[in-house]
């Protein structure tokens, strides 16, 4: 009797926003094919020579050749569940993931512990960012096979994806003392813990990735922000330049590169940093704004006006990218552009008082003295209803603890 392989198809791509891009994106890559112990099970006979010349197409990356004869083998054999995941492997080969889904669910109600059909399930639930139906199933897989390591990582980038970072760092412990030197779980739990806000743990997983694959650009750039956050900022420029060094297409790299020079003063580096990042992504707001409001700082106020002008086309309601824009304007001596920028930010938070003083000095310029003293006066009101509020909070005694 022949074997029957069991493939488990498990290239994950995820699409998404950069920032869990990050992990998502570098999730495993597995092709291992299984082979099921024994004999072909009993309700598998009678479709042996289809189940081979499948297997032989599939070896051959002939998916149509292996999608015929894997359907001819699950309609002479409907019951066999083995043949019918490697149908939804197949499928999902080409990218027909509905019909995959069928095809492992039909599996489960033949074999329901079969845990190649629930992994498999799981691992399409995910592709096509189902999270929790992903959870689900990997859960199951890991009630048959609770050591089972693919399930572990995927369960906890299911998490991830569900923005479960307490959940899915516990997982990802448990995954690590399965094997504590997996590239993909290290960087997964460095990214879970960088969302925690615990800091100095993502940083420690982040460094273990980075000295077993040190040219995985996607690492140092997490890393950067993790000792950006922990108050590294000289650490984290030399990780967002090393990120940048080994991939100059990296999506947010050049961007986290510019705010953390930044900190440091560097106006002109930081806005070649956002200009690049803008060549990659053209339509990335804020790297628009940073751009605009350091072109503001180095007196390149048309530039800045130019900049800045595309972020509030774009998002009208960007306050800080209105306020700046304001005084750009009213640096070039155009008051009457200035006021309608600044209405516009003072409108959408009138409590801020910087953004008053801006409109009154706009108001001053243009020659409106009563809109001028209004505004003035606004703005010392509102700072000193601010200050009070922070001397209270910082005299006010902590509450005693309750018994």
């Amino acid at each position: 009797m022949s074997r029957l392989r069991i493939n488990f198809w498990t290239k994950i791509i995820a699409q998404g926003s950069s920032g869990l891009c990050a992990v998502l994106c570098l999730a495993p890559v597995w092709f291992s094919n299984v082979n099921a112990q024994g004999s072909l099970p009993k309700n598998c006979e009678g479709a042996e020579l289809q189940l081979k010349t499948a297997g032989e197409a599939e070896a051959h990356a002939d998916w149509l050749t292996a999608l015929a004869r894997y359907q001819e083998a699950t309609r002479i054999t409907p019951d066999c569940a083995e043949a019918l995941v490697n149908l939804g492997v197949i499928y999902n080969r080409l990218n027909r993931s509905e019909q995959a889904i069928a095809a492992f669910k039909q599996a489960i109600v033949q074999k329901p512990q079969l845990a190649p059909a629930h992994l498999n399930l799981g691992i399409t639930y995910f592709r096509t960012t189902r999270y929790e139906l992903a959870v689900e199933s990997l859960q199951k897989v890991l009630a048959i096979d609770p050591q089972n390591l693919q399930a572990h990582q995927l369960l906890a980038l299911s998490l991830i994806g569900r923005e479960q970072f307490e959940e899915a760092s516990l997982e990802l412990e448990k995954t690590l003392k399965l094997n504590p030197e997996d590239a993909a779980t290290l960087l997964a739990l460095g990214e879970a813990y960088l969302r925690l806000k615990q800091y100095q743990k993502a940083i420690l997983h982040l460094e273990h990735m980075a000295r077993l694959q040190p040219a995985v650009a996607k690492t140092h750039l997490l890393l950067g922000e993790a000792l950006d956050n922990a108050g590294e900022s000289e650490r984290a420029v030399e990780a967002f330049r090393r990120a940048t060094s080994l991939d100059s297409t990296l999506p947010d790299a050049h961007y986290a590169l510019g705010q953390a020079l930044l900190k440091h003063g560097n106006l002109d580096e930081a806005a070649l940093e956002f200009e690049q990042e803008l060549k990659l992504n053209p339509t990335m707001v804020l790297a628009r704004y940073q751009l605009g409001k350091t072109y503001f700082q180095r007196g390149k106020l048309d530039e800045a006006i130019a900049a800045l002008t595309k972020v509030v086309e774009v998002e009208a309601n960007f306050r800080p990218a209105l306020e700046t824009l304001g005084q750009a304007w009213l640096k070039k001596g155009s008051s009457e552009q200035a006021i309608i920028m600044l209405e516009r930010a003072v409108s959408l938070d009138p409590t801020w008082p910087d953004a008053q003083a801006l409109l009154g000095r706009a108001y001053l310029l243009a020659g409106r003295r009563d809109d001028a003293q209004r505004a003035f006066a606004t703005s010392r009101r509102l700072a000193e209803d601010e200050r009070k509020r922070l001397e209270i909070k910082v005299t006010k005694p902590k509450a005693e603890s309750q018994p």
